[in-house]
């Protein structure tokens, strides 16, 4: 019997237990892990099931395969069910639909239940899914939770002793199997919750979580069933024209020496106060994609960041906050080791550095298209080494000359103000 138990972005883990009893066993020359899986009952009643099969015979194995092929982008021909609109759409779904005291911790978007472009794998055999991760935490209850949507043509399979506690069935059709299940590898217990939901349309949906060597996991098993049910996780079913741009992780260059976990959720919810009402003051502020007050974790580090973009143009807004940085001094431009463009750069009264840079056509990004990419920056580094940088770029189209009129990035009264909100410490 195989059992996929998750299947996130390119890591693919299957779990193929072993008889009861049963332990692996390898090369003496090459000594493996013993594993021991959870025993299987038979016969055995499982509640929502007429009829149950046994388990498969025969001697199998835990193992773990990852594979790193495959091109990933939302919007692919190939997969029309997946739109950027329709991840974020789902990614909103779920979000909402988690108890209220099940907290997210702390992450970048691809790592706080967003969906993820599918993987193509051309003609492979795999199905196409667009996975969802977090870490869950509940009343001390912590688990890696992980999430699995897209259409399956293999219908509602029949039911296998150890591969369900219960089958649900709702009104509209959809069947929903639940699980509890475990395994050991050398000794160390690791215990799992799983729901898989078959909605009428061929969607199949996966919820799966992991809290290691602790039974007890943020969502029961009839609220893991109810998040892979939803409605709005199902292929066919189109997003809300009003759904909210799926936020897209961000990087800090440079970065700090802190971690993600070093962020403190409130420091977080302090800084976008802060930007909020930074921004309010600006008169005609453009309109944004997302809140000015949107940061979040940066991949690297213990800084924030956010990637907005201005509705209606190409022009772009990155923010970022860092901490433990120095007071920059200004170059010599006479220094013949200094490259680049030498920032405008003075001191503030309270002792702060604030550094503008403002690239003409000349230092001009391009691509390989030839579309150029036009930056302006504003940098204010704090004697407490926070610092607040405010980047704008907008989108030089390429049509072999160079345009009479360039475009402008957001003008420097605009990323000073962004850049000048008061944040003291940080993290």
């Amino acid at each position: 019997m195989i059992v996929t138990i998750v299947a996130v972005g390119v890591v693919v883990a299957s779990f193929i237990p072993t008889q009861e009893g049963d332990t692996a066993s390898g090369d003496a020359a090459a000594p493996t892990p013993e594993i021991v899986t959870e025993p299987v009952d038979y016969p055995v009643t499982i509640p929502g099931c007429d009829v149950v099969e046994p388990p498969e015979e025969g001697g199998e194995e835990l193992f773990f395969s990852i594979t790193s092929e495959g091109e990933r982008t939302y919007d692919n021909p190939a997969f029309p069910w997946l739109t950027t609109s329709k991840a974020a759409a789902m990614s909103e779904a779920v979000r909402a639909a988690l108890p209220p005291d099940v907290e997210i911790v702390l992450a970048p978007p691809s790592q706080s239940l967003n969906f993820t472009p599918v993987q193509d794998f051309g003609d492979s055999g795999f199905d196409p899914v667009s996975n969802a991760t977090a870490e869950l935490t509940r009343d001390g209850a912590t688990a890696y939770a992980s999430l699995g949507v897209g259409p399956s043509d293999s219908g509602v399979p029949p039911c296998v002793a150890g591969s369900l506690d219960r089958r649900d069935t709702e009104v509209n059709g959809t069947v929903i199997d639940s699980n509890d299940s475990w395994y050991e590898i050398d000794g160390a217990r690791t215990y799992s919750r799983s729901a898989t939901a078959y909605h009428t349309d061929g969607t199949r949906v996966s919820v799966y979580m992991s809290a290691g060597a602790s039974s007890i996991m943020p969502l029961e098993q009839d609220e893991a069933a109810r998040i892979a049910a939803l409605p709005d996780l199902a292929v066919s079913v189109s997003p809300p024209s009003d759904t909210p741009a799926l936020q897209r992780d961000c990087s800090i260059y440079p970065s700090d020496d802190g971690a993600v976990r070093d962020i403190r959720p409130e420091a977080v919810a302090a800084a976008n106060a802060a930007f909020t009402a930074s921004w309010v003051t600006l008169p005609d502020a453009p309109v944004l994609d997302r809140p000015i007050g949107s940061m979040i974790p940066a991949g690297f580090g213990s800084g924030i960041c956010s990637d907005l973009a201005v509705v209606g143009s190409t022009i772009r807004l990155a923010v970022s906050v860092v901490g433990g940085q120095p007071l920059p001094t200004a170059p010599d431009p006479y220094d013949p080791s200094h490259y680049g463009q030498i920032p405008e750069t003075r001191t503030l009264p309270d002792g702060s550095v604030i550094q503008i840079l403002d690239a003409d056509i000349t230092q001009m990004m391009t691509s390989e298209d030839g579309t150029g990419l036009l930056s302006r920056s504003v940098t204010v580094t704090r004697p407490s080494g926070v610092q607040v940088s405010a980047q704008s770029t907008v989108e030089v189209t390429a049509n072999g000359s160079a345009p009479l009129t360039l475009p402008e990035p957001l003008p420097v009264d605009v990323l000073d103000a962004v850049a000048n909100t008061p944040i003291e410490q940080w993290p």
